[in-house]
C-alpha cells in the first residue's frame, strides 16, 4: 500500500501570482495568487461587479493582465 507521506505532490494547473487587472483608472483585481492542482474543486463567488467574469476572461487568455503572472499548464493562456 503507498504511503501518503511519500506520495509526489499533485501538478499545479492553473498558477496565479500577484495577479491584477485594471479597466482604464479602475482596478477590478489586485494581487490575486491562487495555485489549483490536479483533483482541486474549485468556486468562483462573490457579488455583482466583485471581478468573477473579469478572472474568467484572464483565464481564457482574452485580457492581458495588468500585473503579475499567469499560467495554465506551465503556459501563457
Amino acid at each position: 500500500m503507498p504511503n501518503p507521506a511519500h506520495a509526489a505532490p499533485p501538478e499545479t494547473l492553473i498558477s496565479l501570482t500577484n495577479l491584477g487587472f485594471s479597466y482604464g483608472e479602475s482596478p477590478v483585481l489586485d494581487a490575486v495568487t491562487l495555485n489549483i492542482s490536479a483533483g482541486d474543486f474549485v468556486a468562483v463567488i462573490g457579488p455583482n461587479g466583485g471581478g468573477k467574469t473579469t478572472l474568467m476572461r484572464l483565464l481564457l487568455g482574452l485580457l492581458p493582465p495588468t500585473t503579475g503572472q499567469l499560467s495554465i499548464f506551465g503556459q501563457a493562456p
